[in-house]
């Protein structure tokens, strides 16, 4: 349970420490790399190198039950704020922390298509946060009455993607179609299969607890005798699945343009370094010992680990192989083109974990200002959170591409944040003198088109 524990606490604290929804990246094709949202949304370089591990680096945080200074006030009592702070959730509040980094990426035109190739590194934890279960851990056994707690979700995966992509132009360039196949690497994973607790308060704090709880990993019993594996075992394990995205752009007309996408259609199954954590059976529950009022982080996660075990007589068995989908999402999106430099969107995201959809919407303004420097910013309503003002830039110096965004630039103090993430990245990225030429030449014929008919529309008015 210990080993499990602290699993859950490290990949938090990895991704926290590094600490997506992409909603300001997803109409901003002046970066590459928003083919991760959407393989079929047009892009504008003829071809892109992205520079290992710095390409691009995202970070991402949510959580809908609380901000960290609810819990770390000064001149407060830690374990207090957490009894009260169980009062405050609900069957909504959730966490949700993700970290990518792409190790290489490359994408190049071809013909009437483009073609993107490369690899990124993956965290994601998602947890709900029942306020059944932080009154167990942070309240005495007076305050438990009958409690019957079977909704906890939590899942946790770091892993591998080496990806193909490829997006045709068709219909005179107005309609584009993309798909991206991805081969998974899965090098840790933690998910509860079952959860099913019930907690009858006897009177005289005699609490009878009854489990049937089976909490499902692979990859971390990699670690118990690191120094006899093989590092190409652990890094690249037999923990295998294919993945999938789709997509669609279509041009209406000068003005308008609609688009869709689909991510992550696929499974992995794991037979690699498999490890269940059960809890079954009748027994006294005589509470969980959690004590953050020294400050003594460092040893938390050991003692929470021991409290958890011992109140709800979890064993490890050997798992067997087992397959989990991925964490699907989708993305819709309608642009009006005020000019060819600017134009307004409305952008539709949602997340697909265990049958339940987490929604987001959100509306965006994108300046091309020039081939050197385009601008984006936004607004967002993301899983509920409302306050959410995005903004990024693109800058090219030569063929260096530098670009920062974030969908929350209001989260300075980290304090009092729910949600927040950012997003940068360095690329050689070019576009080519012809491409350029006619660029000009078409604004300069459409500038000749518009000209025109405002002179017809005086000439008739007179």
């Amino acid at each position: 349970m210990k080993k499990l524990a602290l699993l859950l606490l490290g990949l938090g604290i990895s991704v926290g420490l590094s600490a997506q929804s992409d909603m300001m990246l997803y109409n901003f094709n002046a970066i590459p790399q928003v083919h991760h949202t959407n393989p079929a949304y047009p892009q504008q370089a003829k071809w892109y190198i992205g520079l290992p591990a710095i390409s691009g680096i995202s970070t991402h945080y949510h959580n809908s039950g609380f901000a960290l200074v609810d819990i770390f006030e000064k001149g407060t009592d830690i374990n207090q704020n957490l009894a009260e702070l169980s009062n405050n959730l609900d069957e909504r509040s959730q966490l949700n922390l993700n970290n990518r980094v792409e190790l290489l990426g490359v994408g190049f035109k071809t013909g009437r298509g483009f073609v993107t190739l490369g690899a990124t590194q993956n965290i994601d934890f998602k947890m709900d946060l029942p306020y059944e279960l932080f009154q167990i851990l942070f309240s005495g056994n007076g305050s438990i009455t009958n409690l019957d707690l079977n909704t906890f979700d939590l899942e946790t995966i770091n892993r591998t993607n080496f990806y193909l992509g490829y997006q045709h132009k068709l219909l005179q360039d107005k309609l584009t179609i993309g798909l991206k196949a991805k081969y998974i690497f899965v090098q840790q994973h933690a998910y509860i299969d079952r959860m099913n607790l019930s907690l009858r308060n006897n009177g005289n704090y005699n609490i009878k607890a009854t489990s049937d709880i089976l909490i499902r990993t692979s990859g971390p019993s990699a670690f118990e005798s690191f120094e006899d594996q093989e590092i190409m075992d652990i890094a690249l394990p037999n923990n295998t699945g294919f993945a999938f995205d789709f997509g669609a752009f279509y041009q209406i007309n000068d003005k308008f343009d609609v688009s869709a996408s689909v991510l992550d259609l696929g499974s992995i199954t794991y037979t690699s370094y498999n490890r269940d954590y059960v809890s079954e059976g009748t027994f006294d529950f005589e509470g969980v010992e959690i004590d953050l009022s020294k400050d003594d982080f460092s040893n938390v996660g050991n003692a929470t680990a021991d409290s958890l075990e011992k109140a709800f007589n979890f064993r490890e068995e050997d798992g067997n192989t087992y397959s989990r989908s991925l964490m699907s999402q989708a993305y819709a999106s309608f642009n009006y083109h005020l000019t060819h430099k600017h134009s307004f969107g409305a952008l539709f995201h949602t997340r697909i974990w265990n049958g339940e959809m987490f929604n987001d919407y959100g509306v965006n303004y994108v300046g091309r200002l020039s081939r050197t420097f385009q601008f984006t910013a936004g607004y967002s309503i993301i899983n509920g959170t409302m306050h959410n003002v995005g903004a990024g830039f693109d800058l090219k110096l030569g063929a260096v591409q530098l670009y920062l965004m974030s969908d929350n630039v209001m989260a300075a103090d980290y304090a009092t944040v729910q949600t927040t993430n950012f997003r940068f990245g360095i690329n050689l990225s070019f576009y080519g003198k012809r491409a350029k030429s006619m660029t000009k030449q078409k604004e300069k014929v459409k500038e000749q088109k518009e000209e025109a008919a405002e002179t017809a529309s005086l000439l008739y008015k007179f």
